[in-house]
């Protein structure tokens, strides 16, 4: 088993790499500036990851890369190095980018060669990008990259010093006789199980510009294409890389071949459809459109100029990659498939600014919907759904109340990091996506949903009752809600709800009118950050369009809960008296009971499993049994 150095470790690719080459049982020592940023990497990571994986603090911007005397010779019992350490910011300024790329270049070469002379170096990775202009023949290149020139100043700071910290290695490694392997990635995206893309200065800068609305033409014609290459598909061609016997020169374009990538145009008509918006439809030549950019025109698409290069029409020696994935057991990429989840999950990071979650939750997908998992002791397992105006990370401290129970709380179509689910049947489309993914799960739940969450998990168990060991309905949507006059009129065109959800409904308008609904009793029962969150998110053409969709149903189309004969689950309904837009009469008390529903009342407003997730749990956890 190999002993890697790996830089970047905590980066989106690295950790990948590290999670990898962990599992395959090699020991991984990770260079990393913040230990506590390692230590909650640790913290996500399995018990046999763990176990070969541990840090040196340290930076390459240092020499003997800033370590101390007792961890570089910790590093010295290496015999691999994968330099993955470049942060991946395109508008990373000149000065910056030649200390951390080409100086880090350097610095990390000198200790690649002492492990060379000690004759234990056997193989020195290094991963730079699939627009480097050199390949195996450019080591024998006289150029200085260390002098002042201008070579690719047109192509900024960021790519500049990666190319020339490409020819450096290469130029060192052919000096030295060092075992050298360049992998040159495209754009990454999140993994195939997830879509979950952390680095949103890729493809998320062509989201966040449509997003925008920036691109009004579409960029033509069909040969151009954004190359594009899941981590996880990456990650593991490396451990190919790094078990593969005999390589001692080799460059890997690491890229999806050809024709399983969206042509540039089908990408971002691909992309519209995610986000809700129509397409660009009159035809524009990509290569004036570069020209514009190039030439101050930056801001028309609200994309850095130097990105455009990373659109291409040619072709790439592929062959060496594919022959490894293929030794990898790594398939053919579906882009229909896994590039919905990556755009969904993009546009919710550019919208929220960030995705973190409690350590203890690992982030999944189950029947295309964006889910986390809390691991817990054995038995039927939580599920929990969020209602409007909220995602799943409002039910994390519900979910964390809930103890040592497992737990899953899923995203619903067209909110948080989902999907939309683009079903005909616009209402009938978010009940199926539920009872899909209560489908995939091997065995009974227990599910409780809140407001529009609820009336989906009534709905979707009624259609999988094999799969429900308990109904938990929190504030369910009884009949349809009292209004504001001017909302339910504005209500009747969900292209004028959506806009007034994106541009009228400023902050304090969102506060007051969530206190007069009764959804919280007062500002003090509101999460911190609640209200700033709702609102980025409502920013999403997406997000806005689901809510405007959602929300035009329930006031001019829907009458109220049908509940239909006894069901063959238990079914609890959870009511907070102090809710506004809706009403528990005692009449419709009565009608429940003699369905078998039990009715639990509380003093409390339609919002209270997000202001009171400690009672919230201890409810359910009695109410489970």
């Amino acid at each position: 088993m190999a002993v890697v150095l790996l830089t970047g470790a905590t980066g989106f690719i690295g950790r990948e790499v590290t999670r990898r080459l962990a599992r395959a049982g090699h020991t991984v020592l990770a260079l990393v500036r913040s230990l506590e940023k390692w230590e909650r990497q640790l913290a996500a990571m399995t018990a046999e990851e763990q176990a070969n994986s541990s840090a040196v603090r340290g930076d390459l911007r240092e020499e003997r890369l800033g370590l101390s005397e007792l961890d570089y010779q910790r590093v010295l019992a290496a015999d691999t190095i994968i330099h993955a350490g470049v942060p991946m910011d395109i508008a990373l300024g000149e000065e910056a980018a030649r200390k951390v790329i080409l100086q880090g270049a350097d610095h990390l070469l000198k200790l690649a060669g002492e492990l060379h002379q000690r004759k234990r170096l056997q193989k020195l990775i290094h991963l730079v990008g699939y627009m480097s202009p050199f390949d195996d023949a450019s080591a024998t290149l006289a150029t200085d990259v260390f002098a002042e020139n201008k070579l690719f100043d047109h192509a900024g700071g960021y790519e500049k010093y990666k190319f020339l910290a490409d020819l450096y290695v290469r130029q060192q490694a052919h000096q030295a006789g060092m075992p050298l392997v360049v992998v040159n990635p495209s754009t990454i995206i999140g993994p195939r199980h997830t879509g979950s893309t952390e680095q949103t200065d890729g493809l998320g800068l062509v989201v966040n510009s449509m997003r925008q609305g920036k691109f009004p033409v579409l960029p033509g014609g069909k040969e151009w294409w954004l190359p594009l290459l899941a981590v996880d598909d990456l990650a593991e061609v490396i451990v190919g890389i790094v078990e593969a016997k005999g390589i001692k020169h080799q460059t890997y374009y690491a890229l999806n071949e050809r024709g399983a990538t969206p042509s540039f145009p089908e990408l971002v008509q691909l992309m519209a459809k995610e986000l809700r918006m129509k397409p660009p439809s009159v035809p524009f030549p990509l290569s004036v459109l570069k020209t514009i950019v190039r030439n101050g025109g930056s801001r028309l698409l609200g994309v850095p100029a130097n990105s455009m290069d990373f659109i291409v029409k040619k072709q790439f020696p592929l062959a060496p990659f594919q022959q490894m994935k293929q030794t990898r057991g790594v398939g053919e990429y579906q882009a229909d498939s896994h590039l919905p989840s990556v755009v969904a999950d993009l546009d919710y990071r550019l919208s929220a600014r960030g995705d973190a979650a409690p350590d203890a939750f690992r982030r999944a997908k189950v029947a295309g919907l964006a889910a986390y998992q809390k691991p817990g002791v054995e038995g039927a397992p939580w599920v929990l759904l969020h209602g409007l105006f909220s995602e799943l990370g409002d039910l994390f401290p519900l979910a964390e109340q809930l103890g040592e129970e497992k737990v899953w709380l899923w995203d619903l179509p067209g909110f948080g990091r989902s999907p939309y689910h683009h079903r005909e049947q616009k209402l009938g489309g978010f009940i199926e996506a539920v009872a899909s993914a209560l489908r995939e799960l091997p065995a009974p739940v227990h599910l409780a949903g809140h407001s529009f969450g609820a009336f989906l998990a009534w709905e979707a168990a009624k259609r999988v009752p094999d799969k429900i060991a308990g109904v938990y309905l929190l504030q369910p949507p009884l009949h349809a809600p009292k209004q504001n006059p001017l909302l339910v009129q504005i209500g009747k065109s969900e292209s004028l709800l959506q806009r007034f959800l994106q541009k009228q409904l400023t902050r304090p308008r969102l506060e007051s009118t969530m206190i007069e609904q009764g959804m919280f009793r007062s500002v003090a029962e509101v999460p911190a950050g609640y209200l700033d969150k709702t609102k980025s998110l409502l920013q999403s053409p997406r997000i806005s369009k689901t809510h405007a969709e959602v929300l035009r149903y329930f006031m001019h189309d829907f009458q109220q809960m049908e509940w239909g004969q006894a069901a063959a689950f238990p079914v609890h309904l959870v009511w907070g008296n102090q809710d506004s837009a809706y009403r528990l009469t005692s009449e419709q008390e009565i009608a429940l009971g003699e369905r078998q529903i039990a009715v639990h009342r509380h003093d409390l407003a339609h919002h209270f499993p997000l202001s009171h997730p400690h009672e919230t749990a201890s409810l359910l956890r009695s109410l489970r049994g």
